[in-house]
């Protein structure tokens, strides 16, 4: 290549060679990534190529190897030995217009950051149907802040950007994506670990938590649980309840009785400290509300195989969740229909699935409807009452999700 050239130059002359447009190399380094490296969707990528190419930005080691994988054309010969930013001079000239100036950043970050309480509260509302879209398409913006960001600057965007993709492993989670949501999740911890965010990598190992106990790996629940609240030595409050009735869950999964009714008092102690609107604004873990905490000890006493505890303890919790957790009602409610399915109450865990898969055809909420087919399926003996049959039925529309 010709080295009288700037390395942004071999760069955008070697993609020219091979005949590619952005768009096109962003979709060759995303596969060649594969997961061993979770990128940001090829849209997102061919932005940051588009900033490489002007030499704003310089690609970070990891990102020059698979760029020179990708166009076929050794590191060094790409970007020499120490690839330095374009100058803010040299970049364009005095009559370009600028990307948005450095004091205005504040501004945007403040209003992306007030979309994100809004969203998450739509979430809350709504459910993932509704609101992936909005995350995603704020996820770009973010994205294509932090590409030529620098110094605090970069930190503040950077802290924004793990917000937004620890949202967007959730709603995945939920919308019943497993692999987008552990995508999404790396994304998050790479993004808090450049920013130094402590309390941000703590709360991507609660999301991998609770990844966890979809699958029932009660090791891996109790472990990240632990490991935490060991990296954060003084948690906030509502944060703290979070991460102990999740590893209540865990020791429920491995009928430790004591064990997890302890962790579940601890929670119960600091969740009535915690006061919560569904839009996240009092921090990580401030959906955990005393009534959040009611909900999860029922669904641990099912785990444990107490299932009249279990209908007793959703009974009594259910009528306390604020309003604006529409989506945690429809998932206490299926759990409610499943232990009323393991007490031996046939007609009552029916009625209860069908009010739950209701809220999660509404939603767009696979989990839901994801233990309500495990309510259909232990009700199959059953299934010429008419509840029951009315289940199978509206299960089976609901399909789709």
């Amino acid at each position: 290549m010709d080295e009288t050239l700037a390395w942004w130059q071999r760069l955008s002359a070697a993609r020219a060679d091979k005949q590619l447009t952005q768009e096109q190399l962003a979709t060759r380094l995303h596969a060649l990534a594969g997961h061993a490296a979770p990128l940001p969707k090829p849209p997102d990528l061919a932005r940051m190529i588009r900033y490489w190419e002007s030499g704003r930005n310089v690609p970070r080691p990891m990102y020059r190897t698979l760029l020179s994988g990708a166009l076929d054309v050794s590191v060094g010969a790409l970007f020499g030995m120490n690839p330095r930013r374009r100058s803010a001079q040299a970049s364009q000239p005095a009559s370009a217009p600028r990307l948005p100036a450095d004091e205005h950043l504040g501004d945007v970050l403040d209003h992306l950051t007030s979309q994100w309480h809004l969203l998450v509260q739509r979430d809350n509302l709504l459910g993932p149907r509704h609101t992936i879209p909005g995350v995603r398409e704020q996820l770009g913006l973010v994205t294509e802040l932090l590409a030529p960001a620098r110094g605090e600057d970069r930190l503040k965007v950077l802290q924004l950007a793990a917000r937004y993709a620890e949202s967007a492993a959730w709603l995945h989670e939920d919308a019943g994506q497993p692999v987008e949501a552990l995508r999404w999740t790396d994304q998050a911890a790479s993004f808090a670990y450049e920013a130094d965010d402590e309390l941000m990598l703590a709360w991507t190992m609660f999301r991998r938590s609770q990844q966890a106990m979809t699958g029932a790996r009660a090791g891996e629940v109790i472990g990240l649980t632990e490991a935490a609240l060991r990296r954060i030595e003084r948690p906030p409050t509502a944060m703290r309840a979070a991460l102990l009735q999740q590893q209540a869950q865990g020791h429920a999964l491995d009928g430790q009785e004591m064990l997890c009714l302890n962790l579940l008092d601890e929670a119960q102690r600091l969740a009535d400290r915690v006061s919560d609107d569904g839009d996240a604004r009092a921090g990580h873990g401030s959906f955990c509300t005393p009534a959040y905490v009611d909900v999860v000890r029922a669904s641990c006493w099912t785990h444990l195989g107490k299932h009249a505890r279990a209908v007793a303890a959703y009974e009594e919790g259910l009528p306390k969740l604020p309003l604006v957790y529409r989506r945690d009602r429809g998932m206490a409610l299926a759990g409610l229909a499943a232990a009323h399915a393991g007490g031996g109450h046939p007609e009552q865990a029916a009625k209860r699935a069908l009010q739950a898969l209701e809220i999660a055809t509404a939603a767009g909420s696979a989990r839901i409807v994801r233990v309500v087919a495990g309510v259909n399926a232990a009700l199959v003996p059953h299934r010429k009452k008419p509840a029951v049959a009315a289940l199978r039925v509206a299960l089976a529309n609901a399909s789709g999700l």
